[in-house]
């Protein structure tokens, strides 16, 4: 029963790694850079994590 489990996990992590690289791959390099400035740039937006 283990060996399911282990096989079926390996299987789920192997399927987001390829649909995250696909979906990298699909996207502009300006959009990846903004996607992933979000986390440093919240205190730019209203309501951010920083804001008091």
């Amino acid at each position: 029963m283990w060996q399911f489990v282990l096989i079926g996990d390996m299987v789920i992590m192997g399927f987001m790694i390829i649909l995250i690289m696909w979906m990298s791959m699909r996207q502009s390099q300006n959009a990846q850079q903004q996607c992933m400035n979000i986390p440093l740039q919240d205190e730019e937006f209203p309501g951010g994590a920083n804001e008091r």
